[in-house]
């Protein structure tokens, strides 16, 4: 049984999308998959058994990319074809069966769209496997913090990240709760890219209260450090959806973004939103989707810290 799997080269929605790649691999165990996916998430399916080969998406002039993996899979014949980025590619390599993505509803998760195009009541929550040897990379300085309390602070567009100020109220908050444990540090997660972002918040914090892991990590390190972590609150983006398949009380940030489309999911995962509504933020007419004005203002430090007083009880 050969599976081609065509997936988001965005890390939030090549999260959720291996509900359908677990929903595969329960139906066919003993199925061959090779997935399709970007440079960034590609290192999130390493540890998922029966991956026989990953092709690499690099977005080029003129969507050549997809010349490019027609050629690498056309002398193939697949039993299944599982399409969520709904290419044309997928029409013309030999086939059994196949699925090809077409939005259906704007309104629903997007689990429950995914669960639609694959014929089904119900996929499994999305999983990302880990490995002993993932978590023993992890520092012997780290896993004796007490009480790490994950943030991420950045997100793929500047509209839905939460003010920095407000970021730097709410962690000096956290820092002086003693329900959360006498000793406590905050540690920021991201890319590079990041770097700029956190230092606004951290150059207010005290030193040896903060570890930095921007820039210093891949994913899979990237969710074994969570798997250590108390909770983890952070912007609605991909590191969201990794720390909410890590198993720890999540709270994602919503704003300029739908929750009931997009919000974590996980048997730990919640989320709460700006005061204005998704249609407030972004309903006008002139819209633009462009914008790096911040629309996140509405949501206050205090709602986020009564949310997360309910989290850890």
């Amino acid at each position: 049984m050969k599976v081609l799997f065509i997936t988001s080269t965005r890390i939030g929605d090549a999260i959720l999308s291996t509900s359908v790649l677990r929903y595969i691999k329960n139906k066919f165990p003993y199925s061959s998959l090779y997935i399709a996916t970007g440079k960034t998430p590609a290192s999130l399916f390493k540890n998922f058994g029966n991956i026989k080969k990953i092709f690499i998406l690099k977005k080029k002039k003129f969507k050549i990319h997809w010349l490019e993996l027609w050629w690498q899979t056309f002398f193939n014949k697949w039993d299944i074809i599982i399409d969520l980025r709904g290419s044309l590619i997928s029409y013309l390599l030999f086939n059994e069966q196949k699925y090809i993505y077409k939005s259906i509803k704007e309104n629903i998760h997007r689990l429950d769209e995914l669960a639609l195009l694959m014929r089904t009541k119900y996929l499994p929550l999305p999983s990302i496997p880990i490995l002993k040897k993932d978590i023993k990379k992890i520092s012997k300085d780290f896993l004796k913090l007490k009480n790490p309390i994950a943030i991420g602070a950045s997100a793929n567009w500047p509209a839905k990240i939460w003010p920095a100020k407000k970021f730097v109220k709410l962690i000096k908050i956290l820092l002086k709760e003693k329900k959360f444990g006498k000793e406590k540090f905050i540690v920021f997660f991201g890319s590079s890219k990041d770097l700029k972002n956190i230092k606004k918040i951290t150059k207010h914090l005290k030193k040896s209260r903060v570890i930095n892991f921007c820039g210093k990590l891949n994913l899979i390190e990237v969710l074994a450090h969570l798997k250590k972590c108390k909770i983890f609150i952070g912007n609605d983006s991909g590191l969201m959806h990794i720390a909410s398949v890590s198993g720890i009380p999540t709270l994602g940030l919503f704003g300029p973004s739908l929750e009931s489309r997009y919000a974590p999911k996980g048997n730990n995962a919640h989320y709460i939103r700006t005061k204005k509504t998704f249609r407030q933020l972004t309903g006008a007419k002139n819209f633009d989707w462009n914008t790096k004005k911040n629309l996140m203002n509405s949501l206050s430090v205090n709602s986020v810290f009564k949310k997360i007083k309910e989290i850890l009880g």
